[in-house]
């Protein structure tokens, strides 16, 4: 007879999900590097932009285009601040996702060594009554053979 686990169809569903709250998390952990790389950009934007800026004064500059322009660089401050709110929104789910996936992790490393421990459990038993079935017939074979050498 094989071994059949107890718990294989809760083994099953913890193992699913873990599975999902992989998934879950590498969806959070990808929000967050595209929150990221947009944040480098725009810092990248800001200081050319600033660079661009700076030249524009060096030349000389009129009134209303220094508006636009100092107008468009708070803009972009501005919009730099958001992204790294949005970051560490998408920060804390990614981190609350991960804690769940090694939750998940945990409960199925659980069972498995409940498995584990079953079926060494199992196979003593089964070796137990091999070895006993070895043994008895080693008996019977002995008693066989003395009784037929008493006999002649």
């Amino acid at each position: 007879m094989a071994f059949k686990f107890r718990l294989k169809p809760l083994l099953r569903h913890r193992e699913f999900k873990f599975r999902e709250a992989q998934t879950a998390f590498a969806a959070a952990e990808a929000k967050r590097m595209i929150v990221v790389g947009r944040i480098e950009d725009l810092r990248e934007k800001i200081r050319s932009e600033g660079l661009s800026f700076e030249h524009e004064q060096e030349k000389g500059i009129e009134t209303p285009r220094y508006l636009y322009f100092r107008s468009y660089l708070d803009n972009l401050d501005r919009e730099l601040l958001q992204l790294y709110k949005e970051l560490e929104k998408t920060s804390r789910e990614a981190e609350a996702r991960q804690i769940e996936m090694i939750e998940c992790n945990k409960e199925v490393k659980v069972l498995e060594s409940i498995e584990t421990r079953d079926r060494d459990a199992y196979n003593y038993q089964v070796s137990r009554a091999e070895q006993k079935k070895l043994d008895e017939s080693a008996i019977m074979k002995g008693c066989r053979n003395r009784g037929g050498r008493g006999e002649k």
